[in-house]
């Protein structure tokens, strides 16, 4: 029987056949929602969009370039890495997947701190693999030690994390990269609204690999372009696992148009960190709640005395989408993303509503 409770086939693997899927925020298909439960960018660059219309010619009727060489030597350059450094993929969830697949096996140790992205339990499943979670401290310090004596294959560790929005210091993922026994991946997705980057690592370990992605930064998640850094002998690793022609012909285009208009980029995350803060404040001073330190485009703020899955649902009545958590450690809270700055007034507005 599957994890839904429905007969599995016969043929499905028993350990995919009890899994609990990893299930993505809700994506309402009817207009009029406030929608800040997928950390989606509000600002999207004009040259993107305009590059990715030119883009849609009669050439989509050809396969595109499958190893993204162009995309590949334009990033190597704004990063200081040489093209042979650089893997492009399908969102940086497929660079998950193929961390997973080339690094471990059946039994083998996945290590992660946690309560982290879901998304790696699911995969180590998914490789009937053995997820280890290791607790995040109280204040949710890295546990550096604890992490690096898992002896795993693989560890994990989303810098900064998610859904805390908690930075870990260059010094600290060193730390980890001179213990740990086996690949360390170091998932940036969110670290250009405030984080510190461990690319550093990837210069002078050849077991480090560092994740990051177009859909925060840019705001091209619905684009699907992930890109991964690493010593050339773990890229070419990681692309021997890889499917054919990972990333389209027009997702290469917008990425190419993303890295020319790179400090516009960045620009963009500074404003959302700005927005971050202030209404960081504003939740604390008017509500009382207790909201954690961030340094990406989202906000994990604790709810009490009201019970978070109560608010959850309030704003939801209100067609106001947040993120909640019912995993320990987790339920007491919602993760905000930071929308513009009139889905960020909608939100308190239905807030103060709610809350009266």
């Amino acid at each position: 029987m599957s994890a839904d409770g429905r007969d599995a086939p016969a043929w499905l693997r028993p350990n995919v056949a009890a899994l609990d899927p990893y299930v993505p925020g809700e994506q309402p298909q009817e207009p009029g929602w406030v929608k800040l439960n997928t950390n989606e960018n509000p600002l999207v660059l004009p040259e993107v969009v305009e590059a990715v219309a030119e883009a849609a010619t009669d050439a989509i009727r050809t396969y595109p370039d499958p190893l993204c060489t162009a995309l590949r030597e334009a990033l190597g350059a704004r990063y200081g890495l040489p093209p042979e450094s650089v893997l492009c993929a399908n969102g940086s969830d497929e660079l998950l997947t193929l961390v997973v697949r080339a690094a471990a096996g059946e039994g083998d140790r996945i290590a992660f701190p946690d309560p982290g992205y879901s998304l790696y339990e699911t995969l180590a499943r998914i490789q009937n693999a053995f997820p280890v979670p290791i607790p995040f401290g109280p204040a949710w310090e890295l546990p550096v030690e604890h992490l690096a004596a898992a002896g795993a294959r693989l560890t994990l560790v989303t810098n900064p994390n998610a859904p805390s929005g908690t930075p870990f210091r260059l010094d600290e993922l060193d730390a980890l990269a001179r213990q740990v026994e086996g690949l360390l991946v170091i998932d940036e997705a969110y670290v250009d609204f405030g984080g510190e980057t461990a690319l550093p690592l990837v210069r002078r370990y050849d077991h480090v690999a560092v994740l990051r992605t177009m859909s925060k930064a840019f705001g091209l998640a619905g684009m699907r372009l992930g890109y991964a850094f690493g010593a050339p002998a773990t890229i070419a690793a990681l692309r021997t696992v890889q499917d054919s022609y990972p990333v389209d012909r027009i997702t290469q285009e917008a990425g190419l148009a993303a890295v020319r208009h790179f400090d516009a980029a960045l620009a963009n995350c500074r404003e959302i960190a700005a927005r971050r803060d202030r209404y960081a404040a504003l939740l604390r001073e008017r509500f009382g709640w207790k909201v954690w330190p961030s340094a990406t485009n989202f906000l994990l703020a604790e709810t009490a005395p009201r019970a978070a899955p109560e608010v959850f649902e309030g704003l939801r009545r209100r067609r106001v989408l947040v993120r909640y958590f019912s995993r320990p450690r987790l339920a007491g809270a919602l993760r905000i993303s930071i929308g513009s700055e009139a889905e960020m007034a909608a939100l308190v507005r239905a807030l103060e509503e709610l809350l009266a």
